[in-house]
């Protein structure tokens, strides 16, 4: 007898462990993240075709910005200065980069982070007479 009382015990037990429970209300579950939350940002600066701030992606390194933001080779060496903010002061990396567009050593790859700042050689109020990201010089210039 004790056998049968225990069998349905163990019989009955998942039935009341699997309860249906409510689905989730889907349009409270997506929309925009609260307005407090914080954006990361980086900057990109100098002779860029859209200088400003950009939106940080987990995956941005020197690398991927350089492709993104010079979608031309520069057809000359040129160095990009990497600003980024340390507990000592702001810091500043010079990145050389390649005619071809690529870094000349490849250490200097590193991710961004929120708040950084890639400048650029050209662009307003710079000494250098070809912006490497924009369009080719005219003749005569």
């Amino acid at each position: 007898m004790h056998n049968r009382i225990l069998l349905v015990s163990l019989i009955s037990l998942p039935l009341v462990a699997c309860q249906p429970h409510p689905a989730p209300n889907v349009a409270e579950d997506v929309g925009p993240p609260p307005a407090t939350m914080p954006c990361c940002q980086y900057v990109v600066s100098g002779g860029v075709a859209h200088p400003g701030p950009r939106t940080l992606r987990s995956s941005d390194t020197v690398s991927t910005v350089l492709a993104r933001e010079m979608p031309q080779p520069p057809e000359r060496a040129i160095t990009v200065i990497l600003i980024r903010q340390a507990p000592e002061g702001k810091t500043r990396e010079l990145v050389q980069i390649n005619a071809e567009g690529k870094l000349m050593d490849e250490k200097q790859d590193w991710t961004l982070r929120n708040g950084d700042e890639l400048v650029f050689p050209g662009g307003e109020g710079s000494n250098s007479t070809r912006n490497p990201t924009g369009p080719p010089p005219r003749s005569g210039e």
